[in-house]
């Protein structure tokens, strides 16, 4: 047989385009918009107003979970409670590579220069000595590791309007991504003048989210050393973590004493170098009426007492788990906060100048979570770190859900962060099986008020009924990233699913809670029309194998409990239709059906 000479080099080049489609389209992490700035301060204790210079100390650890405006100004800078690892403190700010609505700076693919920055507002130096600014950094943490060629820096403004570059750090092969490096620099006398200021920048590729650098603690003050490195700040470290692992939020009518899956967790950081008797209190409060549901630790003391310097995790004592089952018995919000009895207070200045208010140590002794118990499961917490997507016209993904008892799936909401999404068309799809069809599949539209920090809610026109195992997902029309909202205060990433190439992969790449969340009903969420008894003639039910409609009708179909639609072979009757269930298995199925223009339906079982 004659062999054409080509043949096996098309097919290396089949196979490489391949691999090279397969490689592109591909689940991955992405940036997200700015956060928006806090209009109000910490303290405003020494600011006066928004024009005048800040007086000192000067000093935030972003334990709110934000920035405030009257201490900086920033470009592309994001605040967060989880993208940090081992933090100094509770909240960080994140560089990320990407401009304020989540795009690069540049369009050119190795183009490096400036990206995000934050910038200190002016800060009176007049009468300081000995100031020195401290501060912590990391590569990386949860996010996308520095490049080689990326870099932090930090700049000093001079009274000539001049930015002076005094330290660097950059992004080398060896830098640890889950340690914070503390750094102390001291303020040389030509930029103490009465509106000093100081940035970060960040600098490298400009092209896209290709490297991050986190910051945290960052404190600017006179009469200080470069040993100044140990304030007396015991702090907690992260978000209460939620006690329905995997889960963060489950339906309070699904929620059982096998539903709480653990303790309630955390993480205290003595930033002090001696040691501290501390104690800790744990609650769950109704959030709208304020009521005590359980408090499994009150003024409890930490057993062996915190060491200087000591890092450790602890966790709250046993729930109440049958006291919680018996009063989340309707929809409500439960407010689970964490509390530090370190005897921290006030900064104390050096010689005896009193305690500046605007730099409270108890700021980050208190850290607080709202579950919500509603209708929905949720792995998220309603913050979106980063996002996550596919850029594949005809990809899909999926999130996979069990719950405890069968229900009805009334909707799906998801986060799309990327406001240049709304209005573009997806096509909403449920399995009870990821590689089965579908049971449920509708075009829809993402909302025109879609963005960071609000769910697209996209209720379901048909009664589907879900049990143990299901998925809720979207395939999409574009090649552009589509990009869902992602917290990194947990990782439910082995429940991601995705399918670009035919064929469906689990997530091993991207960490963090995709947020999509599912919305259940115990009741049927589409009101159906039984028929009349004496309307029309179904019968046998049960049927075993023919099952015959008397009557004028049309459009007959027929689906199973799960709502699927099922091919079973009709026939016409001279009084109607005829169904052959003989090949069908047996349980209940659902008949619809048009007569007179009206959609009629009539449950049947098969033996």
């Amino acid at each position: 047989m004659k062999k054409y000479k080509g043949s096996g080099l098309i097919a290396v080049l089949l196979l490489g385009l391949l691999i090279s489609f397969d490689s592109l389209a591909q689940f991955r992490q992405l940036p997200i918009p700015s956060h928006s700035i806090s209009k109000e301060p910490a303290s405003t204790y020494n600011l006066k107003t928004a024009e005048d210079a800040l007086q000192l100390p000067f000093w935030d650890d972003f334990s709110s979970g934000e920035y405030s405006e009257l201490l900086w100004e920033a470009k592309g800078v994001n605040a967060s409670f989880t993208t940090g690892i081992s933090a100094p403190s509770l909240g960080v700010v994140v560089f990320d590579g990407v401009d304020e609505t989540g795009q690069p700076y540049s369009s050119t693919r190795l183009e490096e220069g400036e990206g995000d920055q934050l910038l200190s507002k002016p800060i009176d130096l007049t009468a300081a000595e000995d100031t020195y600014l401290s501060f912590y950094w990391q590569a990386g943490g949860k996010a996308e590791r520095p490049d080689d060629s990326d870099a932090l820096e930090l700049y000093f403004l001079d009274s000539e309007g001049s930015w002076e570059l005094v330290w660097s750090q950059s992004g080398e092969a060896d830098l640890s991504t889950d340690e914070f490096v503390q750094v102390v620099l001291p303020v040389e006398n030509k930029f103490l003048y009465g509106a000093f200021q100081f940035k970060f920048q960040q600098s490298g590729r400009i092209s896209g989210p290709f490297d991050s650098w986190i910051l945290d603690y960052i404190y600017l003050n006179k009469d200080r050393s470069i040993i100044d490195r140990f304030p007396e700040d015991r702090a907690i470290t992260q978000i209460p973590g939620s006690p329905f692992a995997p889960y963060f939020a489950i339906p309070y009518f699904e929620i059982n004493e096998d539903k709480i899956t653990g303790p309630i967790t955390n993480e205290f950081n003595n930033l002090a170098n001696r040691f501290r008797a501390m104690e800790y209190t744990v609650s769950l409060k109704n959030l709208a009426t304020g009521e005590l549901l359980d408090a499994p630790n009150s003024n409890s003391p930490f057993n062996p007492v915190p060491q200087a310097l000591e890092r450790r995790a602890f966790s709250s004592g046993n729930l109440d788990v049958k006291a919680l089952v018996e009063a989340i018995d309707e929809p409500m919000d439960v407010e689970v906060s964490m509390y530090l009895m370190a005897g921290d207070t006030l900064l104390e200045t050096e010689g005896g100048d009193g305690y500046p208010s605007n730099v409270d140590f108890r700021v980050n002794d208190t850290s607080k979570i709202v579950i919500p118990f509603r209708d929905f499961y949720a792995y998220d917490n309603g913050m979106a770190d980063y996002a996550a997507g596919i850029n594949q016209r005809g990809g899909i993904l999926a999130l996979s859900f069990e719950l405890t008892n069968p229900s009805y799936l009334a909707g799906v909401s998801i986060q799309f962060v990327d406001p240049a999404q709304r209005n573009n068309a997806i096509e909403l799809m449920v399995w009870d099986t990821i590689s089965r069809e579908p049971l449920y599949q509708k075009e829809v539209l993402i909302p025109a008020d879609a963005g960071l920090g609000t769910y697209a809610y996209f209720a379901l026109d048909s009664n589907i009924l879900v049990e143990d195992h299901f998925f809720v997902g979207f395939t999409q029309f574009s090649n552009d990233y589509l990009p869902v909202g992602l917290d990194k205060s947990g990782d439910s990433g082995d429940r991601i699913f995705y399918n670009v190439v035919g064929a469906w992969q689990q997530n091993e790449v991207v960490r963090g809670n995709l947020m999509m969340r599912a919305h259940l009903s115990l009741d049927p969420v589409v009101e159906e029309t039984e028929l009349p008894d004496d309307d029309l003639v179904i019968y046998p039910n049960p049927v075993t194998e023919r099952l015959y409609v008397v009557g004028d009708v049309t459009d007959v179909k027929v689906f199973d409990f799960q709502g699927r639609l099922i091919n079973i072979p009709q026939e016409e009757d001279k009084a109607g239709k005829m169904l052959n269930f003989t090949e069908s298995q047996k349980g209940l199925y659902l008949i619809k059906l048009v007569k007179n223009g009206q959609s009629l339906t009539q449950r049947i079982i098969v033996q």
